[in-house]
């Protein structure tokens, strides 16, 4: 039953999506997942945020309920410390109270996205107890409305044992996955990193109906019942709702895994405050003999963005633009996705931003230059 009804979901979604507004690695549409991760639900994403951004996430679920604080040294680079309870699971030593842990997490990038997907790699509780000890690669690719993910866990999340661990090919010390870490935190063991004889796939998808509202699905490869004690899994798939109250703050609702409900609060800053953009301004209506490309000039005008020049093929648009108001590609990404939505352009769009001559930045390829 909730094969067909995801089955449906994605249907709708496809017929609904339009021109682009995820913009891949973008501050507003991804938010941390349950783990405090830039994610899903429970798996992680080949998405960061840029250089300083700093967040927290307090996430509700069963067993286990866990505090987040995430950092961003690096567009590159994201690290997190979390501190959870496990219900029902005894401390210890002799106190009356649910177990109680603490670890790190990392996750690196290894490639942006291009005309290929983004590449990221990435150690969960990498030196703690190991009730959440996990390696995985994943990757991320964003179409119009969606992003796609796809990935391969190790440890705890590898709860499928599907597929056979690659490193073993090289090594076949890989094989082996040391399990005495349980109850000795502050460890770390190089030797059970990206370790097992299998390994297990994940997946998922973001749908962004508009800038507050976005819509997750994942089929979620978490050991069960792992170290942490999951109730037994009615299904792999999780669907959750994530609702952005002014970009910072992220409320989230999920179904996990079939047979509980969670819930999960985040908070996210840029650390460092950029010049602020006014808000978006729409371009003055059009008479009768103006088409969809002098409203796509008036708007970007409108927000202070020059167009030199476009370029239209069967497929695609290529914009040459030029602008010194804006102080990040964020924005200017931003202003220009409003700006073709508002356009009512169809066909993907590809940017080629100039300074004085200067290719700042470029998505163009080689049909588009002469």
């Amino acid at each position: 039953m909730i094969v067909k009804m995801i089955r449906n979901f994605i249907v709708i979604c496809f017929a609904l999506s339009s021109t682009s507004i995820i913009l891949a690695d973008s501050f507003v549409y991804n938010s941390y997942n349950n783990h405090g991760i830039v994610g899903l639900i429970n798996m992680p994403t080949a998405r960061f945020y840029e250089e300083s951004v700093g967040g927290s996430t307090f996430y509700y679920g069963q067993p286990d309920q866990k505090i987040t604080i995430s950092s961003s040294p690096y567009d590159w680079m994201e690290a997190s410390f979390f501190y959870t309870n496990i219900n029902d699971k005894e401390y210890g030593s002799g106190f009356s109270q649910d177990y109680k842990d603490k670890g790190f997490n990392i996750k690196l990038r290894l490639k942006e996205e291009g005309s290929l997907p983004s590449i990221a790699i990435g150690a969960n509780d990498f030196a703690g107890t190991g009730f959440y000890s996990s390696e995985y690669i994943v990757s991320s690719y964003g179409y119009g409305n969606f992003d796609f993910h796809f990935g391969l866990g190790w440890g705890s999340m590898n709860g499928r044992n599907s597929l056979k661990n690659p490193f073993i090919y090289l090594d076949n010390s890989f094989a082996f996955r040391p399990t005495d870490l349980a109850d000795q935190g502050g460890q770390i063991d190089f030797s059970q990193y990206f370790s097992d004889k299998s390994i297990s796939p994940f997946f998922g998808l973001a749908y962004a109906l508009n800038e507050k509202l976005i819509i997750k699905y994942e089929k979620d490869s978490t050991s069960n019942p792992g170290k942490v004690g999951y109730k037994r899994f009615e299904s792999r798939n999780s669907i959750a709702i994530d609702y952005n109250f002014k970009n910072n703050i992220t409320l989230g609702l999920a179904f996990e895994r079939g047979n509980y409900a969670s819930f999960k609060f985040s908070y996210k800053k840029k650390a460092f405050n950029k010049k602020k953009i006014t808000t978006f301004t729409k371009a003055k209506p059009l008479n009768e003999t103006e088409n969809k490309y002098d409203t796509l000039i008036q708007s970007l005008n409108a927000n202070g963005v020059g167009v030199n020049k476009i370029i239209e093929n069967s497929s695609s648009i290529g914009l040459e633009l030029t602008q010194f108001t804006h102080p990040s590609l964020e924005i200017l990404n931003s202003i220009v996705a409003s700006s073709v939505a508002e356009s009512n352009i169809k066909k993907p769009v590809y940017k080629n931003y100039k300074i004085a001559d200067l290719d700042a930045y470029s998505e163009y390829e080689d049909e588009y230059l002469g």
